[in-house]
């Protein structure tokens, strides 16, 4: 009875002795495996062609080609494709040997060789073959594996692509860089503005690395383009993403982050910073002017009771720049183990003008990394404080004004003092107006309109601010900390709005808005009488344009009554001249 070996081969034995032929062959299939015998090299490469044998066994000595020049011709026919080969010869000299293994020979024996040599050979063999499926297993895992990442890698960069506003990111006042300590960078830059041209910029830095700190820092993009896209301040949008990172992120997941508004109309920047190195306002000569150093709480570590949202804010020089960082920057050490540091950083940018700054620094994290991905994730981001005169928007961009249909609706909203010291009221009223048909084009000359009326009443109905306070070099800096003192303490008082859609057939909608504050109002014949006047080149220089002046241009008729704390504004939701104005 033929013995039977656990695993059959398939073997393709050439030997050009019919004698040795037939023995082997006898051998092989006692020891249980299927055997095919050919007697010249030529007659084998036709075998492999048509189908790889599990074992190629020759003999050296064949007729043409021999069994060596058989083993490379094999090998290089195969495309690395390996056949385990064992090779079998009369002779035993050290030479033949060496050439057989070179030639990819795996096992060598001289005939006549027995059936336990040739079973201890091919058990070998065996053995080699199990090894060689097991690297196959796990290269065919580690390839599904190696596809499944790259289509997991390939659909998180899709849907990060989308909710990051790239075309936002090419804001002219905007250059940036991010440097990823892996794949996909936890650091996060986004910028986005205000229907009042108030450019918004977030720095969020997740923590950990790659796509787990990325996924971390996506919560943060949809309230700050929402938020922004409707007016709010940073302060209110900071509170947002705190309480979405605290619903959607485990309690050791958290994010550092700076939000930036920069106000090109009344020159001055509003910084919120969370966990994150405190910006730089850097000066036209390169020279670090004020460095922002207050800090809250990183983002998702607090609950919304114990939030902190206040804000920095400072008058700026036009030609000043602010620089956002993330820690990565100013830990990231050099050969000797030294770091960056804030000192380092301001010492690099002195000097510097605008333009250089930012390929200087790039440059610098290219040298402190050798070109290897940085040990965290970097990211810096440069906004320039001044900006081109922008024009007061009739609609937003790719808005079509639809007609429409008939409408009537009425909203009135009234705040108190509490509510007055944490709510922002512009964005609020928009958010519920342009639900309706036909606002929602106007949104940003409606934007300006509101704000100017609730600035107006806040500011110098309720809490009694003069504007003389904002004259001189450092007026709008002692303005807004006197208006944030008044703000705190203010305990009674209140501004209403009511909002009214009126129209007819034979003319566009027209939208009726009243303002009104419990403070002692003002001498409105006068301001009026002044707003009327055309402003001179120094005054437009100086932001001259906006309060009554701006209603004036932009609504189709303004009236003041009583003692002047209630204005009505008639706005017409249609399309007007090229420059946004009647």
């Amino acid at each position: 009875m033929a013995e039977q070996d656990p695993e059959s081969l398939f073997i393709l034995v050439v030997d050009d002795n019919p004698d040795d032929l037939f023995l082997i062959r006898r051998d092989l299939v006692a020891l249980g495996h299927r055997v095919a015998g050919v007697s010249t090299a030529k007659e084998a490469l036709a075998h492999i062609a048509r189908a790889y044998p599990d074992v190629l066994m020759t003999d050296v000595g064949l007729p043409g080609m021999d069994g060596i020049e058989l083993l490379q011709t094999v090998r290089m026919r195969t495309d690395g494709s390996w056949i385990p080969s064992l090779v079998f010869t009369g002779s035993l000299d050290e030479a033949t040997q060496m050439r057989a293994l070179e030639a990819g020979a795996d096992a060598y024996l001289c005939k006549p060789a027995s059936r336990e040599m040739l079973r201890a050979k091919l058990g070998v063999i065996l053995r080699l073959k199990a090894m060689q499926r097991q690297a196959e297993a796990r290269n065919r895992e580690l390839a599904r594996y190696r596809s499944l990442q790259e289509e997991e890698q390939r659909l998180a960069r899709f849907v990060m692509e989308r909710l990051i506003n790239r075309e936002a990111l090419g804001d002219p006042a905007l250059s940036h860089f991010i440097a990823s300590a892996a794949e996909f960078s936890g650091d996060l830059i986004a910028a986005a503005r205000t229907p009042a041209n108030v450019l918004h910029v977030l720095l969020a830095d997740g923590a950990g690395h790659g796509l787990a700190a990325s996924l971390n820092v996506l919560p943060v993009t949809a309230p700050f383009y929402r938020m922004t896209e409707r007016g709010f301040g940073i302060d209110a949008i900071a509170r947002e993403i705190n309480s979405k990172v605290r619903a959607l992120l485990p309690v050791d997941r958290f994010i550092a982050a700076t939000l930036v508004a920069v106000n090109f109309r009344e020159r001055y920047v509003t910084v919120w910073n969370g966990g994150n190195p405190g910006p730089l306002l850097v000066r036209p000569d390169g020279g670090v002017r004020i460095h922002f150093n207050r800090h809250h709480f990183p983002l998702g570590v607090v609950d919304d009771d114990e939030f902190d949202g206040t804000v920095d804010t400072h008058v700026v020089n036009p030609s000043d720049h602010l620089l956002l960082f993330s820690d990565g920057l100013i830990e990231q050490e050099d050969a000797e183990g030294a770091a960056l540091g804030v000192e380092g950083l301001g010492g690099a940018l002195e000097g510097l003008e605008a333009d250089a700054r930012l390929p200087r620094l790039i440059d610098i994290v290219h040298q402190l990394t050798g070109g290897n991905p940085p040990r965290d994730d970097i990211s810096i981001a440069q906004i320039a404080l001044a900006d081109s005169p922008s024009r007061v928007p009739s609609q937003l961009p790719g808005e079509a004004v639809a007609p429409f249909n008939t409408s009537d609706w009425r909203l009135v909203l009234r705040l108190g003092a509490t509510d007055l010291k944490r709510l922002d009221a512009v964005p609020l009223i928009l958010g519920a107006i342009e639900q309706f048909e036909g606002v929602r084009p106007f949104t940003g000359r409606l934007f300006l309109v509101l704000s100017e009326l609730f600035n107006n009443a806040l500011d110098h109905g309720l809490l009694r601010l003069p504007s003389s306070l904002k004259v001189g070099a450092e007026g709008m800096d002692v303005f807004l900390e006197e208006r944030s003192r008044r703000l705190s303490r203010l305990a009674v008082g209140a501004v209403e709005f009511e909002l009214t859609l009126r129209q007819s057939l034979d003319r566009a909608p027209m939208l009726h808005i009243g303002c009104v504050d419990t403070g002692p109002g003002f001498d409105h014949e006068q301001q009026v009488a002044e707003a009327m006047r055309e402003p001179t080149t120094e005054e437009m220089l100086k932001g001259h344009g906006r309060g009554i002046p701006l209603l004036l241009r932009v609504c189709e008729d303004v009236r003041y009554s009583g003692s002047g704390n209630r204005v009505d504004v008639v706005f017409r939701l249609a399309e007007r001249g090229a420059d946004g104005l009647k």
